[in-house]
């Protein structure tokens, strides 16, 4: 099983982004295969996806952040944030840090 854990900051006000929505794929095949969809936590993270992964390989994380904004009342100039990352070893943990505003974000993959 792969563990993935992902965690979504939002600096519009400074706080975790509850309720954002993201999906979890894998490249297989050279096609993008949805995993699993989550919602964020209270904390603003999803630490679990069920049975989903478990490969080496390329695996992504799509952000709704669109709809995220909406509900905020704002239009962000990225309507979805991608983050791509390797899983290069077979259970391997892997933490995917967002931090985005309507105009920016930024990503930071790290070790679980």
């Amino acid at each position: 099983m792969l563990n993935v854990i992902a965690e979504a900051l939002e600096s519009v006000h400074g706080r975790s982004a509850v309720g954002l929505n993201a999906r979890l794929e894998s490249l297989l095949d050279n096609e993008w295969v949805l995993l699993a969809e989550r919602r964020t936590d209270e904390d603003g993270r999803i630490d679990e996806w069920g049975h989903a992964g478990g490969h080496r390989g390329l695996y992504r994380i799509v952000f709704d952040v669109d709809r995220y904004f909406a509900g905020l009342g704002l239009t962000p100039g990225y309507p979805e944030v991608t983050t791509t990352f390797r899983a290069s070893e077979e259970g391997a943990g892997h933490r995917v840090t967002l931090t985005f505003s309507p105009h920016r974000y930024a990503a930071v993959l790290s070790p679980t």
